[in-house]
């Protein structure tokens, strides 16, 4: 693996060309751990801050990921989706694994009294979970629900299912519309050790609100997702 240092080319592009074409060719095998940065930096005869925003590039890119105290390592596929999955507010019979790690009911504290339009310390659920796809955590999702829409709410409803399923067909909520906010987002310690990225690592974060037809506001949630599994689309048609 080497480089022309008489190119043009910025030697953090050619090191990431050089390791791109490694994984598009199959010789890095999904799973496969990159050699450490200071090893890369010596087969490439370059600085290992070369090497790191090449691979910080890749990563973006969805080609690799970073295990925190582990190393680096080749993707799997990446997933599309559509960006309306945010938006949608129809429901199916799929299941939807979840992984929950926090279920609690709580008096509302300033900020989420604001964003659910909520009277001073009124009580909440506040539900933080963690999506799985094919054993793999791929989203965090904090989110919060009024009492006195879901007085009855247990962890048992909201396992491997989605918050829109329980409020339409337990409790028979009407929805009628979402806002969601997209934001840049670095997630870090124990975010990142729950979705097995790197602290540092750059991700979107969603802000969506749900309302009803009578213009109530009864759900809030914020979602962190790994850039490396999925890619968002939307298609427009003339």
């Amino acid at each position: 693996m080497k480089i022309d240092k008489n190119s043009h080319v910025p030697f953090y592009r050619q090191v990431e060309q050089v390791l791109e074409k490694k994984i598009t060719s199959k010789q890095w095998e999904v799973g496969y751990q990159l050699p450490a940065e200071q090893e890369l930096a010596e087969i490439f005869d370059v600085s290992t801050i070369t090497v790191k925003r090449a691979v910080i590039e890749l990563v973006n890119k969805g080609y690799l990921y970073r295990q925190r105290g582990k190393g680096t390592f080749v993707s799997g596929s990446t997933k599309e989706r559509d960006i309306t999955a945010f938006f949608t507010l129809t429901t199916d019979n799929e299941e939807h694994p979840h992984e929950l790690i926090s279920f609690s009911i709580e008096d509302a504290n300033n900020e989420i009294v604001k964003k659910l339009v909520l009277p001073p310390k009124a009580k909440i659920f506040k539900i933080h979970r963690v999506k799985i796809e094919n054993d793999v955590p791929i989203m965090l999702e904090y989110t919060y629900l009024p009492y006195e829409i879901c007085p009855t709410l247990t962890t048992d409803d909201i396992n491997n299912d989605l918050i829109y399923n329980i409020l339409q067909k337990k409790y028979q909520v009407s929805l009628d519309k979402v806002k969601v906010f997209i934001k840049p987002y670095v997630v870090k310690d124990e975010e990142a050790e729950r979705l097995q990225v790197e602290s540092g690592t750059p991700v979107f974060k969603w802000e969506r609100f749900t309302y009803t037809h009578q213009g109530d506001i009864v759900e809030y949630s914020t979602f962190i997702d790994r850039p490396d599994k999925t890619i968002y689309y939307t298609e427009t048609h003339f």
